[in-house]
């Protein structure tokens, strides 16, 4: 296989699977480390502070909300924040005018039965890349669940098209390389945006390389290797669009907001084994204003911040 066409099929399939695969992966595509995510990124936890007292001013009140909000952002670990924003824009500008269009328009054409049958049949594909991070992490009955739904869904499910494991009571507990890093104490390292591919972090950006290297449908023809990513990336996207309008319309600083979503997303994942982008928190820190959530809903942001400070920090 020669080594400029696959320079030219991967770029192509990363170029037609991007904004999704950043949140749902996941980066909205929302991951790696909270509040809580990094013990390295600060030496101690955001301190809250105390809402405005009943009556007060509206100067004090939203005093006492700026001071909430570089509290939270200052526990995110962004050194390259400069380099990741210029990043961020050209995604941006990718996603208005090539990505977004074509998801647009698959789903224009694709019937929403068929859509969540295609992503369906997707998240089939990365079960035995769940089943080889639980192996590795010595979670046996992950590992021999992971198998077992990709052979049942893949045979009785149609190739995946059917989640019928999942009504015999074999629900997904994916998992990734990242999360197998993560479980071996490897720190979340510094917040990145990659181009096209959206938010991640140094730990999950290695994982993703690894995971990417060796996942089965690698071991295919160049043309269905690019078909089956772009596929998916289409499909991903979609499923996304409404939390990342969400996410652009509520937010005063859509950076910001995207990194809280991306770092809330990760640590359900990493703590209770979500799906990418089926995350509670992710949505929640979609429906209002993540970049500035207090100023749009004081209680929703501190039940969050009182959630993520009760967990156990991610190493």
């Amino acid at each position: 296989m020669k080594l400029a066409k696959t320079i030219r099929s991967g770029a192509c399939a990363i170029l037609c699977s991007v904004a999704a695969l950043a949140l749902a992966r996941p980066v909205l595509a929302e991951g790696a480390a909270p509040a809580s995510a990094d013990p390295a990124a600060t030496s101690k936890p955001p301190q809250a502070v105390a809402p405005a007292p009943s009556g007060a001013s509206d100067q004090a009140q939203l005093a006492a909300l700026d001071a909430l909000d570089a509290s939270e952002s200052s526990s995110y670990w962004d050194p390259i924040e400069p380099v990741n924003r210029v990043i961020l824009d050209f995604n941006e500008l990718a996603d208005r005018y090539v990505i977004g269009p074509i998801s647009q328009a698959y789903g224009f054409i694709v019937p929403d039965p068929a859509e969540r049958a295609v992503r369906r049949a997707f998240r089939n594909l990365s079960e035995p890349i769940s089943f080889a991070n639980h192996f590795v992490q010595f979670h046996p009955e992950g590992a021999g669940r992971s198998l077992v739904r990709f052979c049942v869904n893949s045979t009785v499910g149609v190739a995946g098209l059917f989640d019928v494991a999942n009504k015999l009571g074999l629900a997904p507990i994916p998992t990734d390389f990242g999360g197998t890093l993560y479980r071996y104490g490897m720190p979340a390292g510094p917040y990145i945006v990659e181009p096209l591919l959206g938010p991640s972090t140094a730990r999950d950006t290695i994982g993703g390389i690894v995971d990417d290297a060796v996942m089965p449908q690698r071991y295919l023809p160049n043309v269905v290797q690019l078909l089956l990513l772009s596929g998916n990336g289409i499909t991903a996207r979609r499923e996304a669009d409404d939390g990342l309008n969400a996410l652009r319309d509520g937010a005063v600083d859509f950076y910001a907001a995207l990194r809280s979503a991306y770092y809330f997303n990760r640590e359900s994942e990493l703590r209770a084994g979500d799906a990418p982008g089926a995350s509670e928190i992710f949505r929640s820190s979609a429906a209002i204003s993540a970049s500035n959530p207090s100023r749009s809903n004081t209680d929703v942001y501190s039940d969050l911040r009182s959630a993520s400070s009760e967990t156990v920090p991610l190493k």
